[in-house]
């Protein structure tokens, strides 16, 4: 090795959301206008879907993990006439206890 960095051209990683967009639509025109034996046109559905697959990921609309947020209410104890009730619902929760 002499040391020497091989000087790379960033103009081939640029590539854009849009770009992309744009191939999946060709390929999925020609998916189907793919012909056949006898020249007949003999669409190609799943390659057609898989592109609708991978445009919709590009614009977001599906996602692979889904995020739950869910919110817990917890609820302490109530006092009716001067009497503390206190509700026992699942397991306890030590709200005290700080991660170490």
């Amino acid at each position: 090795m002499t040391g020497k960095k091989k000087k790379i051209n960033t103009e081939q990683f640029n590539y854009s959301k849009n770009e992309s967009f744009e191939n999946l639509e060709v390929v999925q025109k020609m998916a189907l206008n793919r012909k056949g034996k006898d020249d007949e046109i003999n669409p190609d559905i799943s390659t057609f879907l898989k592109a609708e697959e991978l445009k919709g990921k590009l614009c977001g609309l599906y996602s692979d993990k889904i995020s739950q947020n869910t919110d817990v209410k917890i609820m302490g104890s109530v006092k009716i006439n001067g009497k503390e009730l206190r509700l026992k619902t699942g397991e306890e929760i030590n709200l005290d206890k700080k991660d170490d």
